[in-house]
């Protein structure tokens, strides 16, 4: 029965940081996919600003900057997503005490079940209870 209970508190474990990472690694691409959307109307705003310019013979630089900086600064932000992402992953990996992201350095036992499990594991790979 100790073994049925172990195997379940794991598995419910694994469910739910698989549903959270997921749930927030689909709000990450969703954010991603609006920066997309908005450097693409900022390159046509910046082309029409473009055109404009030629066709009066006069330039706008202030216009241009002021766009390219906001583009810019749009792919930062895709980048630093992509990264909260990146990061997500290796939490979930330190988490279950799977991938190749896993520390193998120092070792800690499970209080409840014995299980060896690496020092930066924050749930039991055998039995899913919390360590620390």
């Amino acid at each position: 029965m100790a073994s049925f209970r172990e195997s379940l508190s794991k598995g419910l474990t694994t469910i739910n940081v698989k549903t959270n990472n997921f749930m927030e690694e689909s709000k990450c691409k969703t954010y991603i996919s609006t920066l997309e959307k908005e450097i693409r109307d900022l390159k046509l705003n910046l082309g029409d600003i473009m055109y404009g310019s030629w066709l009066s013979g006069e330039s706008d630089e202030t216009a241009l900057q002021t766009i390219m900086e906001q583009i810019k600064q749009k792919y930062e932000e895709i980048e630093q997503q992509k990264k909260i992402m990146e990061q997500l992953t290796i939490s979930e990996q330190q988490i279950l005490g799977t991938g190749s992201n896993v520390q193998t350095g120092a070792m800690i036992y499970c209080a409840q079940c014995g299980a060896q499990n690496a020092s930066n594991y924050k749930f039991c790979c055998k039995c899913g209870k919390a360590l620390g």
